[in-house]
Parts: structure tokens; C-alpha cells; sequence
């Protein structure tokens, strides 16, 4: 049997839901990535029919790299959301892609947000 751990890469939180990025390692050692969707918190504010036939949550992978979750993301306006958790070791070029997408003063938001409203400079 091949079980597999996940660790969360991370995560962000908008209204209604979250999307979050997952690192998968397998026991033989190879590791890949996982993109999920949650917006069934969505679904307590529509009624029974209108929540019929809707997908309220999905996973999207493997994904190879750390750039293919990005990829997925890039459907999203995910540097715009709310940053609830970034593993220390993918902070830098989670960091570097928010500036690269919404500037240097959205980055410096998220590093608050992620320092629990302490300033610090990322690069």
C-alpha cells in the first residue's frame, strides 16, 4: 500500500471559502502538489435548489511542481485574498509571487497578516 502525507503548503481565505495548496509525499520518496477549493460555506446561504448540482468543493493533481500549483491558482485573484497560513518553508516564493502579481504594498499586507500584525521585510 502506498500511503501518502500531506503538509499544508498554504492557504488563503476569501468569503464563503478558501483555497489552499497541499505538498504530498509518497513513501518512495517522490512528492507532488495539491490544489483545493472550499467554498461550501457558500452553500448555507442558497437554498436547497439553488445548492443542487453545485460543486462546492474540488482538489486539482498531482501537480509536479510548486509552479504548476500557481498555475491552477492563476484562475483566481489569490494574492488578493486573505493569507491564513504559509508553511516557513515556501514564505519566500509564495511572497515573491504576491509582489510579482499585486505589487510590493499587497506583499507587505500579507507579511503582516502572516507575522500576526508584526512588520518584518521579506526579501
Amino acid at each position: 500500500m502506498n500511503k501518502k502525507r500531506r503538509k499544508l503548503v498554504f492557504k488563503i481565505g476569501a468569503a464563503g471559502g478558501s483555497l489552499s495548496v497541499w505538498l504530498v509525499s509518497a513513501e518512495d520518496g517522490t512528492q507532488s502538489f495539491l490544489v483545493k477549493r472550499n467554498e461550501s460555506t457558500l452553500k448555507e446561504f442558497m437554498t436547497k435548489e439553488d445548492a443542487d448540482g453545485v460543486s462546492f468543493k474540488s482538489k486539482i493533481g498531482p501537480l509536479l511542481t510548486f509552479a504548476d500549483a500557481f498555475a491552477v491558482l492563476g484562475r483566481y485573484r489569490w494574492h488578493r485574498l486573505y493569507p491564513m497560513f504559509v508553511h516557513q518553508d515556501f514564505r519566500e516564493p509564495v511572497l515573491t509571487a504576491v509582489t510579482n502579481l499585486g505589487g510590493e504594498e499587497l506583499a507587505i499586507r500579507w507579511q503582516r497578516k502572516l507575522n500576526g500584525g508584526v512588520f518584518g521585510h521579506f526579501t
